[in-house]
């Protein structure tokens, strides 16, 4: 019965938020040709988020919101468990942001041309110097329009739920655009929408905003060692809820 019920929700939020999904690509599209983005962008992507939040049936606690200052573009770094990780940070955040989003997802006709549209920035696995460049250029453009970037430096979903290390790619971004790095923990969505499965489940979330972190140059240079400390301060902030 209980496996029936977790069906039935899961169907229920494909078709209602799968059928948002696609009603916000195709209004960015249109409102990007109607010269509207500008004005209407920001609006359309929170929808987006709210729509999954509520579609999940989850129950969304944020905390911290005092520690981010309006007008302040940020790195945000956070932890990542799952898919849905994304439309709670769209939802929960009161910023514009946009995210590092794997360059497969790019290929999807409408989906693709309506993240090209809002400059999400791709982001190839296979990382070299070339492709940091790009981010970097696409990222202080971003930040010249006051947006923040979100980056989920543990490359992947964790599988186990045990946090997995840190790339580095974080710290060089935000050593060289200048912005503060910005950690924000997520509990709870590993349990909403586990990694390899379809079956999406209620439940409670908590984002916690902690307090944004200025680089000094030494803090840059050691990127692993920043990386690491940031890495922990999530840690305890998720065993603290």
């Amino acid at each position: 019965m209980k496996r029936t019920f977790l069906f039935l929700r899961s169907g229920i939020t494909y078709l209602v938020a799968g059928l948002s999904t696609v009603w916000v690509a195709l209004s960015i599209v249109i409102a990007s040709a109607l010269g509207l983005l500008e004005y209407y962008g920001e609006w359309i992507l929170k929808r987006f988020g709210r729509v999954w939040v509520f579609a999940s049936g989850m129950r969304m606690e944020v905390s911290g919101l005092e520690n981010i200052e309006e007008g302040t573009p940020y790195i945000v770094v956070a932890n990542h468990r799952s898919n849905i990780d994304i439309m709670v940070l769209t939802a929960a955040l009161p910023i514009p942001i946009r995210f590092l989003s794997k360059v497969e997802v790019f290929k999807f006709p409408l989906l693709g041309s309506a993240m090209r549209r809002m400059k999400m920035i791709p982001l190839d696995r296979e990382m070299g110097r070339r492709e940091l460049a790009f981010i970097i250029r696409s990222t202080r453009s971003l930040v010249a329009e006051g947006k923040t970037l979100v980056v989920f430096p543990e490359g992947t979903r964790s599988i186990t739920g045990e946090m997995l290390p840190f790339k580095t790619g974080a710290i060089h971004i935000a050593a060289r655009t200048g912005c503060p790095i910005l950690p924000v923990a997520i509990r709870g969505t590993g349990n909403i929408w586990p990694p390899q499965s379809s079956l999406i489940r209620g439940g409670p979330v908590s984002v916690i905003v902690m307090p944004p972190i200025t680089l000094t140059k030494s803090a840059s240079r050691q990127s692993k060692a920043t990386i690491g400390e940031i890495r922990r301060s999530l840690m305890e902030a998720l065993a603290q809820v």
